[in-house]
């Protein structure tokens, strides 16, 4: 009975224990995703459920997740005057669970569905928290078209806040992850901020070394399909260029003029001609390029109409902040140029002025004030001496992958996938082989746990 007693006074004693006990630093005891985002006080508009396809593809069971929200942080304009202007910045998160790792998506363009991240996502089951870029989307502020704010060092700040405020809830490993631009925003992150992430990955993403970065043409001519392709996609340039201004540009003119829309300059043109066989490398499986680029090249009609409607895609207004960054840091493809210089030679084409006009005017010539000496840094000094774990993940046939990064050191690890495209799809076996898939996922997990 005596030792009843003691038993049931040990229990007693025990549990008082614990109630008092301080949970201070841990604000997910006992409460939801959502109180405990209110509780930080640093995020406003929060919403659930904001993505109906993430919904439905969970009742499909295609996704399994337990709940997602989207908010706002107030960030600096400057973050060297945090008291100074502010702008609200855009934050979703699919949420899996307190103790899982979290997965911060490093958005370098306008909020967009989970997709990229999603297959690392599922295989980790991980949270998964994505920051729309600044100036992108909903998150514009009032340096937009002074720019001054735009760069690398201050989106970078703009990610540390959001970890600051969501590692207390989310306690377990992080890594950042972004695909092309967004995997720059990752890598970027890991330079200016190398405690924050246990990984930092970027996958198909480009580190240009200049402004005109000539890797790209050497890559897209001398790399990428075969032979064969690469001899029609030649061909089908120089047609596409023949007779400069007075050829193929004026039929590409016409058909603006049809739709009452502003005609391309020759500049403009003369980019997405290359670009739009760019870009069916850049997203279709090798054994699907043949008959796509027959498509294009079916009659002068069709070619005329492929250029015309990259046009219209380069055009998105969504993408002005994306000139911005490549005009001020990040550097600009130069697509094969060179290659054509005997078509182009006495024209008014200059490579800059694919830019848009308003980044290299009289008054405001931001190409004038191009830097690269962050990008340079990185290709001498971080890729090689990262005291971050990176990962660099490219497709061979991506021309994209011509601005992987030329030496890593080894903290570093880069995956070239021989069939795949501009995008992870690490699940999907058509795009990416299971060993390839399994190495990627080795090394994540090396870390990442």
């Amino acid at each position: 009975m005596k030792n009843t007693l003691k038993l049931w006074m040990l229990l007693v004693i025990a549990l008082s224990i614990a109630s008092c006990t301080d949970n201070s630093d841990n604000p997910v005891v006992n409460t939801t995703l959502e109180e405990a985002l209110a509780n930080t006080h640093l995020f406003s508009d929060i919403k659930e459920n904001p993505d109906k396809e993430a919904m439905e593809r969970k009742k499909k069971g295609e996704l399994d997740y337990l709940s997602q929200y989207s908010m706002f942080i107030e960030q600096p304009v400057n973050h060297n005057q945090p008291d100074a202007d502010k702008f609200k910045q855009k934050v979703s998160i699919l949420f899996r669970g307190f103790d899982r790792p979290t997965i911060l998506v490093t958005e370098g363009y306008i909020w967009k569905q989970f997709h990229d991240a999603e297959d690392i996502g599922i295989n980790l089951k991980a949270n998964m928290v994505h920051v729309e870029h600044r100036n992108f989307g909903e998150s514009f502020n009032q340096d937009r078209g002074k720019w001054e704010f735009e760069t690398s060092a201050q989106a970078s700040a703009d990610l540390h806040a959001v970890y600051l405020a969501l590692k207390p809830i989310f306690k377990g490993k992080w890594m950042s992850f972004g695909t092309s631009k967004s995997g720059e925003s990752s890598i970027d992150y890991a330079y200016y901020y190398p405690g924050d992430m246990d990984l930092a990955a970027a996958f198909c993403s480009p580190f240009n070394l200049s402004l005109d970065d000539k890797r790209y043409g050497e890559y897209l001519f001398n790399e990428v399909s075969t032979k064969e392709l690469r001899d029609i996609m030649k061909e089908s340039i120089r047609i596409a260029l023949k007779d400069g201004e007075e050829g193929f540009y004026k039929k590409a003119c016409e058909e603006f003029k049809k739709k009452e829309l502003p005609v391309p300059s020759f500049a403009e043109y003369v980019y997405n001609t290359f670009d739009t066989f760019f870009t069916l490398f850049q997203y279709t499986l090798p054994s699907k390029q043949k008959k796509g680029i027959e498509s294009i090249i079916e009659t002068e009609s069709s070619l005329v109409a492929a250029i015309c409607n990259n046009i219209a895609g380069f055009r998105n207004k969504d993408l002005y902040t994306y000139f911005v960054d490549c005009a001020k840091e990040q550097g600009f493809p130069n697509v094969g140029y060179d290659y054509f210089a005997d078509l182009l030679e006495g024209t008014s084409f200059k490579p800059e002025n694919v830019l848009p006009s308003e980044l290299h005017s009289e008054d405001r010539w931001l190409v004038k004030y191009y830097d690269n000496s962050v990008r340079t840094d990185m290709s001498k000094n971080f890729f090689v001496n990262s005291t971050v774990p990176l990962l660099f993940y490219y497709s061979q046939d991506d021309p994209w992958s011509a601005g992987k990064p030329e030496k890593i050191g080894p903290n570093a690890k880069m995956i070239i996938n021989p069939i795949g495209v501009h995008s992870p799809k690490i699940n999907d076996p058509a795009y990416c082989p299971a060993d390839v898939k399994q190495e990627v996922m080795d090394y994540i997990r090396t870390y990442i746990y």
